[in-house]
């Protein structure tokens, strides 16, 4: 699949999962909803600038979007690992993150941090 088509595929998707309108999105990224209904349908090749916007206000990677055209197998789990730690609070995060630091040292691997 065409990069720009899939990219365009991967932002509705995601929005629409959200629940999110053209508009909503296009709020919360500073540009016109026309502009995100371009991006979206590949009528017009997207900046990095604006896709860096999408995805920030997506609360996704640009890599998460990207993926489809990135050669990545990963990056479906770290976009929802991403996700679920973004609904946490600090506590919480802290404790994820020695949950992993855990399972790293039981599979041999050496802890981050």
């Amino acid at each position: 699949m065409d990069t720009y088509k899939a990219l365009g595929k991967r932002i509705k998707e995601k929005r629409t999962e959200l629940g999110m309108t053209q508009a909503k999105l296009s709020e919360l990224c500073d540009r016109s909803a026309t502009m995100i209904g371009i991006v979206e349908r590949n009528d017009k090749h997207t900046s990095i600038e604006t896709l860096v916007r999408i995805a920030n206000a997506l609360n996704v990677s640009a890599d998460y979007l990207l993926g489809d055209s990135v050669n990545y197998k990963n990056t479906d789990y770290i976009a929802k690992t991403n996700e679920m730690l973004s609904d946490m609070d600090e506590n919480e995060i802290e404790y994820a993150y020695d949950m992993l630091n855990t399972f790293r040292d039981f599979r041999g691997k050496k802890p981050i941090g």
